[in-house]
């Protein structure tokens, strides 16, 4: 469901329901469900910002510490997983771009994981 502020501001909330199984090898399975939201405001001529936070639940059957697994998790882990985004870019000169990105991620038995990047881009 999204909600439009105006041209420039949006706001959506979303819920999807994923069924994996492993067909070959030991037939891992993964029943999981994403409930998160997101945002964008974008000022054509100054700033852009979007964020998103997600909320998965998943429960898998099968081995967690395999490859099978990572793929089928997708990098996450069995039980409770939280990740977040914010995006920042500015526009500072005709010619030069700043872009700020900020990624985090929680799960039920590992500490919380932040990473982020600074990047400054010239057009010539």
């Amino acid at each position: 469901m999204s909600y439009i502020f105006n041209e420039n501001a949006q706001f959506d909330i979303f819920y999807q329901y994923t069924n994996k199984k492993n067909t070959i090898g030991n037939s891992e399975e993964l029943l999981q469900n994403n409930y998160g939201f997101s945002f964008t405001y974008n000022n054509a001529k100054k700033v852009a910002l979007t964020g998103e936070f997600n909320y998965f639940q998943n429960d898998y059957v099968g081995n967690a510490n395999t490859p099978v697994a990572f793929q089928i998790l997708e990098g996450l882990q069995p039980g409770k997983n939280f990740t977040w985004n914010v995006i920042a870019q500015k526009k500072l000169t005709k010619f030069l771009d700043l872009n700020l990105n900020y990624f985090g991620r929680k799960t039920e038995t590992s500490k919380t994981i932040h990473t982020g990047t600074v990047q400054l881009k010239a057009y010539f």
